[in-house]
């Protein structure tokens, strides 16, 4: 199994952190490419960050309401060797 950190992405020229509003999936959980992750708030604009990889969710960093660094680790999917 190979592990697959999901980051924080600058959506923005300015932007250094953003807001977790809402996690749409859970610890344990399958995940298809392009499923909706995680929404986060940068800015005073809402986005949903998807999934870059098909796999299960093993590891979620942070929760609503906490505000992580641009490029810190969002959650980790583990995908088939």
């Amino acid at each position: 199994m190979a592990r697959h950190e999901v980051r924080l992405p600058q959506l923005s020229m300015g932007m250094s952190d953003a807001e977790i509003i809402d996690w749409y999936v859970e610890e344990g959980e399958e995940v298809a490419l392009d499923a909706d992750l995680v929404e986060i708030e940068a800015e005073k604009a809402r986005q949903v960050i998807p999934a870059p990889v098909a796999g299960i969710i093993r590891e979620l960093k942070g929760d609503s309401g906490d505000v992580v660094e641009v490029r810190e680790v969002l959650c980790v999917i583990e995908t088939p060797a």
